[in-house]
């Protein structure tokens, strides 16, 4: 058994053993990311503990394959706050004051999010490895100068080209399964 199944599992049927380990092992990114991000630790602790409750939620809902459950959880992490300090930043009035947060609202506006980045995601992993490859550098914000000499590629035109096809590729993709509808 992975990692990642071990520690999916303990989440759902609360082996503190495991949990604990859990905490110990990668809350300290989260905490340390936070805090260079505006936050304070009990900032940390919300959002992981919020990111927990997500990964207990959703391998119940559809049981979870993660390659890396540290990468998983601290993408999540990651979004959580950065969907706070936006939604923070959102909420501020002309005298400084904050309204009291809605949590349910947050994880549910995450929740959406973190939905929407999985469907692309695995999308994104139906094409082919040159697709990949291309669009990960373009979105990744590596110009078409660079991509074409990485990618050994003829011209900037031919880098232009297969962005523009690959894009296309993963938009047909997202298209074409019936759950996009629901997703928009």
């Amino acid at each position: 058994m992975q990692d990642s199944e071990i520690y999916l599992e303990a989440l759902i049927t609360g082996n503190n053993k495991i949990i604990l380990e859990i905490y110990n092992k990668y809350f300290p990114k989260t905490n340390a990311f936070i805090l260079r991000n505006n936050g304070r630790e009990d900032d940390a602790k919300d959002v992981f503990h919020d990111a927990l409750m997500y990964l207990i939620s959703k391998h119940k809902e559809t049981p979870l394959q993660l390659d890396s459950f540290e990468g998983y959880l601290f993408t999540i992490c990651k979004n959580i706050w950065r969907s706070r300090i936006k939604n923070k930043k959102e909420w501020v009035m002309k005298d400084g004051v904050l309204p009291l947060e809605d949590k349910e609202e947050h994880l549910a506006t995450f929740t959406l999010a973190q939905e929407h980045l999985e469907f692309y995601q695995e999308k994104f992993q139906l094409l082919s490895s040159n697709c990949k490859e291309i669009l990960s550098n373009y979105f990744n914000g590596m110009s078409y100068e660079d991509i074409m000499e990485d990618l050994s590629y003829n011209s900037i035109n031919v880098v232009r080209q297969r962005v523009f096809k690959c894009r296309a590729k993963i938009v047909q993709l997202i298209k074409a399964d019936a759950r996009y509808k629901t997703l928009v």
